[in-house]
């Protein structure tokens, strides 16, 4: 597919008349404004889909949920009582759609015209993928770099944000989690896993793998599911036409907090757990542990957070 080409979105499918092409999801956090940007930008990014939405609040009370029920009237909204977390949030969204696919939308993000036509084209001609991911851009429209191999320790010292990776951008280890070699084109690309904040998934791939990991409260959930997908015998795609506009740290006010700070490395943590080190005997697993934990203490420091807070990233909401 040329860049700059709009796809052909089928207009009649006879087969599954009520069935919706895509249903997006969206969890909110105290960013009302956002959200109410990120429903509107749908509105060119699916022109000729059949698309249901869903907006979860977890709790924002900054008046979001009512704002997105006057603004956006088809918007199907539920108001948790509690912030539940973005996998349990996400999973509660996708429980209420029945489309083709699920797309997972960050509320701090523009998708720019026809990207999710160009994301359901792809998938819909590509059988075995699983995921299809947008190019997640910044806002001066330089790429994220959020479809990357699978974190290895490494990643821990070399990864996106690293100041070892600013300071070295052509080191082997960076160009090789980032995937570096594979972003200089409009061609699609396979990799291991990509951000949530714009994911498409089969809703067959759901059914059959399941959804996010409730263990998961905010961080590295994305790349759990991805490694699970493609365990199942799926592909994880990005199709780099597509374009979305993040916002990142958006809905976190783009800080760290001591909670986020402690999410992250939990997240982290969980993630080694589950893929590296399942038996609770070996020593790869608290090496883990206590790397994670010193890490979370730097961070909380640099940062210039209360140097009271306790850091905990062994702790999981849920265990799976």
């Amino acid at each position: 597919m040329a860049a700059g080409t709009a796809p052909a979105v089928e207009q009649e499918r006879v087969d599954r008349p009520s069935v919706p092409d895509v249903d997006v999801v969206i969890v909110s956090y105290r960013c009302r404004e956002s959200a109410l940007r990120a429903l509107e930008s749908l509105e060119w990014a699916g022109r000729g889909l059949r698309i249901s939405t869903v907006l979860v609040d977890n709790d924002s009370r900054d008046g979001t949920a009512q704002a997105v029920r006057r603004r956006f009237p088809r918007v199907d909204v539920v108001a948790n009582g509690w912030n539940s977390g973005f996998s349990f949030a996400c999973n509660m969204g996708m429980a209420r759609g029945r489309g083709r696919y699920v797309l997972l939308l960050n509320p701090d993000t523009i998708a720019a015209e026809d990207a999710l036509c160009r994301m359901v084209a792809f998938a819909d001609a590509q059988p075995r993928a699983g995921v299809v991911a947008p190019r997640l851009l910044n806002a001066d429209g330089t790429d994220q770099q959020t479809a990357r191999s699978f974190p290895t320790p490494a990643s821990a010292v070399l990864g996106r944000r690293s100041p070892l990776t600013r300071i070295w951008p052509g080191n082997r280890w960076s160009r090789a989690y980032l995937t570096a070699g594979r972003r200089t084109t409009s061609t699609p690309f396979q990799v291991d896993w990509v951000s949530g904040a714009a994911m498409l998934v089969r809703r067959q791939v759901v059914a059959e793998v399941g959804g996010l990991d409730e263990g998961f409260f905010l961080f590295w959930e994305d790349a759990d599911w991805c490694r699970r997908i493609t365990a199942a015998g799926h592909e994880v795609w990005c199709v780099p036409a597509a374009e979305v506009i993040h916002d990142e740290g958006g809905s976190r006010a783009h800080g760290w907090s001591p909670r986020t700070i402690r999410w992250f490395h939990q997240g982290a943590y969980r993630y080694w757990r589950k893929h590296h080190a399942p038996s609770p005997w070996n020593p790869l697993r608290w090496a883990a542990a206590a790397l994670l934990t010193v890490r979370a203490v730097v961070l909380t420091v640099h940062h210039g957070l209360p140097t009271g807070t306790t850091v905990r990233p062994l702790q999981s909401r849920r265990t799976v």
